[in-house]
């Protein structure tokens, strides 16, 4: 599901800077959406994988603090 909120922000991104004036940067001539669709869907994936690596990142710092924090018992 998150994937596909990021999907769609950048969907709604490229298609902006398509209709814009983005279009005269690119030679789409056939598929224009389909060509910034396959670039959104790309730039998502990317997009994902980063939030999921600092997703990790920060579990990791977490545990790391836990374990150097000693415990009162």
């Amino acid at each position: 599901m998150r994937f596909l909120k990021t999907y769609g922000m950048c969907l709604a991104a490229s298609e902006i800077f398509l209709l814009l004036g983005g279009y005269m940067l690119f030679d789409f001539q056939r598929h224009p959406f389909l060509a910034f669709a396959s670039i959104a869907f790309l730039a998502a994936v990317l997009i994902s994988v980063w939030l999921a690596q600092e997703e990790r990142i920060d579990a990791l710092e977490k545990r790391i603090q836990d374990l150097e924090v000693p415990k009162d018992s």
